[in-house]
């Protein structure tokens, strides 16, 4: 066999295998690029209870609905210990935004029932009187809530704690206030309340998503 014949062949034998080859090549698909994925991705519904302050100390649950990874949806109901006057009952619906996995802030309307009696306490001053006095009080605010946080997960199952916050009611209503004092009681209405803000610490709480 000549050299020309040897080049016919290995030209034959090369061209014989390039189209399997380009075929090998073609039927492999690219990986896709990994995508990142938080936590939050799949979840739809959250749930949780809680305690803290808020003008006392209060117990506290949430619902919630995730319209997308990093922004809840929440309705809360609350019933705290109040400083002066006996018992708190708040709702409030607000807007719960992740600015990290961990770091959030809560931005809401919340609507305050505060009932009870607080024994020997002068409403005007805040003093303590030498008098047998008694005072009950009923009345209503409304205003804004906001709050920051941090977020833990683990599965399903979370960590939450609002660190520092604060609700500014924006309006009271008239309180029904009843005073008894060395045994004589008069009704009175008063709507001079003033509107004044209260802290909201260390609220923690514990609760899952799905």
């Amino acid at each position: 066999m000549n050299l020309a014949n040897l080049l016919i062949l290995f030209v034959l034998l090369v061209s014989n295998m390039s189209p399997a080859k380009a075929q090998t090549v073609a039927e492999t698909p690219a990986a896709e690029p990994a995508q990142a994925q938080t936590s939050n991705d799949v979840r739809k519904v959250t749930a949780s209870l809680g305690v803290g302050y808020s003008n006392g100390m209060a117990k506290f649950a949430s619902a919630g609905y995730f319209i997308n990874p990093k922004w809840i949806i929440e309705g809360v109901y609350e019933n705290a210990d109040t400083v002066f006057f006996g018992h708190s009952i708040s709702r409030s619906l607000r807007s719960k935004n992740f600015w990290s996995p961990i770091v959030y802030t809560n931005l809401g309307l919340l609507h305050r029932k505060t009932y009870g009696g607080n024994q020997f306490l002068d409403l005007m001053t805040s003093a303590f009187t030498g008098k047998d006095t008694h005072y009950e009080v009923d009345y209503w605010d409304i205003g804004p809530e906001f709050t920051v946080g941090s977020h833990w997960n683990w599965g399903g199952f979370h960590i939450a704690c609002d660190w520092i916050g604060v609700y500014w009611p924006l309006y009271v209503s008239k309180a029904d206030i009843k005073l008894t004092e060395d045994g004589i009681v008069s009704r009175k209405t008063r709507d001079n309340l003033k509107p004044d803000p209260s802290a909201r610490l260390l609220r923690l709480s514990f609760g899952f998503s799905i």
